[in-house]
Formats: structure tokens, sequence, C-alpha cells
């Protein structure tokens, strides 16, 4: 079973904010995350389901950083 974690998510807005730099908008989070996560080896199955709940916890992590 795998479950889908955004603590890389957060571990980048974190690291962001702490250098003082802005926080990567939603696109940019979908882009880094989902996107590159799709196109790793071991992860390439995430491209065979519904990225509707990948995409809802990044919305969930960026509404949660206003």
């Amino acid at each position: 079973m795998f479950v889908w974690r955004v603590n890389d998510s957060l571990a980048c807005c974190q690291q962001k904010y702490k250098s003082g730099e802005k926080k990567p908008n939603l696109s940019e989070l979908q882009k880094q995350f989902i996107t590159q996560a799709k196109k790793a080896e071991y992860r390439e199955w995430l491209s065979e389901v519904s990225a509707i709940p990948l995409q809802q916890s990044l919305n969930d992590l960026n509404q949660a950083l206003l």
C-alpha cells in the first residue's frame, strides 16, 4: 500500500521560508512533486491512478501555508 505524503513539498516550502524566498505557488508544487514523481521509475504507476487526490493534498498544504 502506498500513502501519498506531502512531507517533501512541506519541507521544500519550509526551506524556502527559512531562506527568505517566496513560497512556491500551487502550480509549481504540482509540477515539482506530482509530475516529477510520475517520471520516477519507482513511482511511474502514479500515472495510472487519478491525480485528483494528489492535487488535493498539495492544495490543502498550500491553503494551510497561507
